[in-house]
């Protein structure tokens, strides 16, 4: 109750969008879920009696980064796909909150889609600007609505490509109601 009082202020001064999409975020969260991903590719793993240094090897991947999967934190986006990859499923599978959406009829033609593949952040900005602009929004409304732990900033500085984690990725592509290999590219 005390977290409901305390997002109230933006409505008192007439600020709607802001509160909805905060009191919205407490509701519904769409995130990547680290344990679930750690405890496949575990389960893999022990099911094929490897080590977890080669799964490192036949992912890419290294395997401090693999068994750091099972602690919150920080994960890059193109990690992630290799190792959901690695698994043949999709990365919808590890999202919280999410419906299993898929471009592919099945999990395995989704890997294999997604083989080689790179996460695409400039294409992911340019969807999230054209839904933007679309709705007359700001980008610190979009930010709101998206998490409450994304800033708008981090939604700019996507136009620049490069990187991005998991913890932004998930909630913004759940944002524009797509999916992830939608914004993968060879």
């Amino acid at each position: 109750m005390a977290e409901l009082a305390r997002l109230a202020w933006p409505l008192a001064r007439g600020y709607v969008p802001a509160i909805l999409g905060i009191v919205m975020g407490l509701f519904v969260r769409h995130q990547f879920d680290r344990p679930a991903l750690y405890a496949a590719l575990d389960a893999q793993r022990r099911a094929r009696e490897i080590s977890w240094q080669q799964v490192a090897r036949e992912t890419g991947v290294a395997a401090s980064t693999i068994i750091a999967a099972k602690r919150e934190g920080p994960m890059e986006t193109d990690g992630m796909l290799t190792m959901v990859r690695w698994l043949g499923c999709t990365p919808e599978k590890f999202i919280c909150s999410s419906e299993c959406l898929s471009v592919a009829e099945t999990a395995s033609a989704t890997a294999r889609f997604l083989a080689g593949r790179r996460f695409n952040t400039i294409r992911l900005y340019q969807a999230l600007d054209a839904q933007r602009r679309s709705r007359k929004m700001t980008w610190l409304e979009v930010a709101q609505e998206i998490g409450h732990e994304i800033a708008p900033t981090m939604l700019t500085r996507l136009a620049k490509g490069g990187r991005i984690g998991v913890h932004v990725m998930v909630p913004a592509v759940r944002w524009l109601g797509m999916t992830v290999e939608i914004f993968t590219h060879g």
